[in-house]
């Protein structure tokens, strides 16, 4: 059977299969590039991949079958958490910058 070639992990490179950890409880939670979310096994907390790499998923007519992500709802709670995360570096990079030295 043909599979696409996006979802073929035969064409897979080695940093497409990633840990991340769980925001809530620390447990690294391995991730597969097009994986769009898994519960961690410690605490049963909702992961987001930061790495989502669907590809073809946001313009194919057999995304959703195929990914298992409904490209609209899905991916839009992907982005927003996504958004989320690089404000949250943003802040936290603020805040470094704008305390004295030597304090």
């Amino acid at each position: 059977m043909f599979r696409c070639p996006g979802q073929d992990q035969r064409f897979w490179k080695p940093d497409d299969i990633f840990e991340v950890e769980c925001s809530q409880c620390g447990k690294p939670i391995e991730f597969f590039k097009d994986e769009p979310r898994l519960k961690c096994r410690k605490c049963g907390h909702t992961v987001v991949n930061p790495k989502i790499d669907l590809g073809c998923a946001e313009w194919c007519q057999y995304a959703e079958q195929c990914t298992g992500v409904s490209t609209e709802k899905d991916m839009s709670a992907i982005q927003n958490k996504l958004m989320d995360r690089i404000r949250k570096i943003l802040r936290r990079e603020r805040k470094f910058k704008s305390k004295p030295k030597g304090g």
